[in-house]
């Protein structure tokens, strides 16, 4: 059979080459029990694998591949199964590689992008709180002017406020004759009222009052004083 034939080759091949199955096995990633059914005739060994023990033993291919001229219909189907099977592991690992490459673009094109990104972001963020401090400062120095305003028109009596005071007959008196009098001499009395001068007016105002103490002068001049300022005030 053409089996036979095949693994008598195999065997004397591997033979010349001093190499046991097992590290024939190893040199060609065929299992050693493979190899020993194929010397022993049990199985038929594919064109693929049987190049690969004539390259190991180093034979010429033919030698193995043209051996049997009539290969069993199971070792060429299963001849085009691993020929099939080694090609589409090589597209499977080619979509692979593929797939990596693309997913590496991917991330690297993200990573650019969100490096672009955050310098605008982080400009923006300053700029948002350079607005924001300036708006708060705003605020404060106008919530600051008009409360000084309000307090300025709180602490301001007005030309025309109605101020109301209680005179008496003798104070009423005192009133009209300061109106009555000139210019000059409202202000002398306003001089007066001030102390501006002295002692002087002091003894004045006692012997015009009839009394030799100070006490009762005093009390003329504060008298004059309190009324004649806040009659003052109100005109």
């Amino acid at each position: 059979m053409a089996t036979k034939k095949v693994g008598a080759y195999v065997k004397e091949a591997r033979a010349g080459a001093k190499l046991t199955q097992e590290k024939l096995g190893q040199a060609t990633g065929i299992p050693a029990g493979d190899i020993g059914k194929c010397e022993r005739g049990e199985i038929d060994l594919t064109a693929v694998q049987l190049k690969k023990i004539a390259v190991a033993c180093g034979v010429t291919q033919s030698s193995l591949v043209n051996a049997p001229k009539n290969l069993s219909a199971s070792a060429a189907k299963k001849a085009a199964a691993e020929k099939k099977a080694e090609t589409a592991k090589k597209t499977a690992a080619a979509k692979t590689s593929t797939a990596k490459k693309t997913e590496t673009a991917k991330k690297t094109t993200a990573a650019k992008t969100a490096a672009a990104k955050k310098p605008a972001a982080t400009t923006a963020k300053k700029t948002a709180e350079k607005k924001t401090t300036a708006a708060k400062k705003t605020t404060a120095a106008k919530k600051t002017t008009t409360a000084k305003k309000t307090e300025a028109k709180k602490n301001t009596v007005p030309a025309g406020a109605n101020v109301s005071m209680k005179v008496t007959a003798s104070e009423k008196k005192l009133v009209e004759a300061y109106r009555s009098a000139s210019s000059d001499l409202k202000k002398i009395s306003l001089k007066v009222l001030k102390g501006e001068y002295g002692d002087t007016v002091t003894s004045i105002l006692n012997v015009v009052g009839g009394n030799p103490t100070a006490n009762v002068g005093d009390q003329i001049g504060e008298t004059l004083g309190n009324l004649l300022g806040g009659l003052i005030g109100k005109k």
